[in-house]
């Protein structure tokens, strides 16, 4: 418990030194007049209190409603801090200025880096020899049919509300697909995708225990590997949609940059491993992740490839090295994950807008098109997977709640295309669509079990599930929470 506290204690001094970073070069900008003071005690004042409502968030009281009530983080503590970056930048409170906003970059990236280390500690190899026969057909079924829906119907709409082509211009065919190919749009589309594949490990959980403790740990695994699909889906939109400012626009092949996004992922992970190794106490090892992180994160938003794909690629790396410290490792990331991410949160606040109409346009498209493919996915399986799932009704709810992670994702995306290619008009459209279509897919699913009569609410986490080895012998490797404030 008392290790417990002080990893607390260290995530909300760590989220609180991210948020005032950008205090340091906004308070020695020179004046323009006499209310620098001012100004300067209010972005204190705000953002200390963000912290503070940070770490009031990931108590584990709270943890313990949402895992009682199968609700993500998103909906049960994540809206108000939406809402809260909304009013941090309103003109008249005057916190989260343009200013401070792109002097907290950095730290944006440091918490996209983190949270991409998080959700690779989860990829441990060892634990695929737990599951059961095709449980992998199961999870392509349920990562690439939304993937492929989501983007068909979300590209359909954005390349309708985009008026700066028309088919007309296209002499032929082929001319048409070379040309919708190189457009914003598909790229938009394409990350709208990759939020479509990830699922809330806790609400999955929760749906899927009323089949059975055994059916539930196995949806358990497939909500936790889903987020592999995402983080791939990112990393070819930075290979072949790439930025064009002059450092990354880097004269090489497509393929190349997904390459190069997996030699950098596997090198900060040797190089992360080697630090670790060498470290006498957990406080060391601890603060060598937090700086190996930094160097990734930093590294990675430099040559405009996602921090959240080359963070996610080390940390898969180094959970399969030989590392005996490694749950520990595990257990400190969880402890700051959660308040990293409401802080997180109160930044894609900021950056919201949510008054442009088109963004609401897609929110139900996106769901429509996402739930489509999830109960499309969920009769695949059960036709080739495994015995023990549940029902296709059941899995696919089970799977429709979008994981946090999926904010993340889609905030790393916008803002690695803001400057240029005409991503700065659609991300705000990108993030309504995935914050109200989490909102409006929670909503639904829980009002939707709720009425079935299955749901239980007093199912045990993911984090307690683990399967059996081939053999029926007791588990030998627990599961571990995926997404930004799943932990237990």
């Amino acid at each position: 418990m008392a290790r417990g506290n002080q990893r607390r204690i260290f995530g909300s001094l760590l989220a609180g030194a991210c948020l005032l970073w950008p205090l340091l070069a906004f308070a020695n900008e020179p004046a323009a007049d006499g209310s620098r003071q001012a100004v300067l005690l209010r972005v204190v004042v705000g953002l200390a209190g963000a912290t503070a409502l940070a770490v009031a968030a990931a108590h584990p009281v709270v943890r313990r409603l949402e895992r009682r009530f199968g609700l993500t983080v998103l909906v049960s503590s994540g809206i108000p801090f939406l809402i809260l970056g909304l009013i941090f930048r309103h003109p008249k409170v005057g916190v989260l200025t343009d200013a401070v906003l792109n002097d907290l970059r950095p730290a944006l990236e440091f918490a996209f880096g983190l949270m991409g280390f998080a959700m690779g500690l989860q990829f441990d190899v060892r634990e695929l020899d737990t599951l059961p026969e095709k449980t992998g057909a199961v999870l392509f079924a349920e990562t690439a049919l939304p993937l492929a829906t989501t983007t068909v119907a979300c590209a359909a709409v954005l390349f309708a509300l985009d008026p700066s082509w028309s088919l007309s211009q296209f002499e032929t065919a082929r001319d048409a697909l070379a040309g919708l190919s190189q457009r914003p749009a598909l790229r938009d589309a394409l990350a709208l995708g990759a939020c479509a594949t990830q699922a809330a490990p806790v609400a999955a959980v929760a749906i899927a225990g009323s089949t059975g403790s055994l059916s539930a740990r196995i949806v358990a695994h497939i909500a936790r590997l889903d987020d592999a699909g995402g983080a791939f889906v990112l990393a070819v939109i930075c290979a072949f949609f790439r930025p064009t400012d002059a450092v990354a626009a880097w004269k090489l092949p497509h393929i190349a940059w997904l390459f190069v996004t997996l030699g950098m992922g596997g090198l900060f992970g040797l190089l992360t491993y080697v630090l670790l190794r060498g470290a006498k106490s957990p406080t060391e090892r601890f603060s060598l992740l937090i700086g190996a992180v930094g160097l990734s994160a930093g590294m990675s938003g430099y040559l405009a490839i996602s921090p959240i794909v080359t963070c996610a690629i080390a940390g898969a790396l180094l959970v399969n090295l030989p590392f005996k410290h490694i749950a520990q490792l595990r257990a400190s990331i969880t402890e700051i994950e959660r308040p990293l991410y409401m802080i997180f949160l109160l930044i894609a606040g900021a950056l919201w807008d949510p008054t442009a109409w088109q963004g609401w346009l897609l929110v139900p498209v996106f769901v429509l098109a996402r739930v489509g493919g999830k109960l499309v996915g969920a009769h695949v399986a059960k036709s080739v997977g495994p015995e023990a799932l549940p029902d296709p009704t059941t899995l696919g709810l089970a799977l429709s709640p979008q994981a946090p992670i999926t904010i993340v994702t889609i905030v790393s995306y916008a803002t690695l295309y803001q400057p240029n290619d005409g991503a700065a008009s659609t991300m705000p459209w990108l993030m309504t669509a995935t914050i109200g279509g989490a909102v409006l897919t929670e909503v639904t699913i829980q009002v939707i079990v709720r009425m079935r009569g299955d749901l239980r609410f007093d199912t045990p986490s993911a984090a307690h599930f683990s399967l059996p080895p081939p053999g029926g012998s007791s588990p030998s490797h627990p599961s571990h929470p995926s997404n930004p404030g799943e932990s237990h």
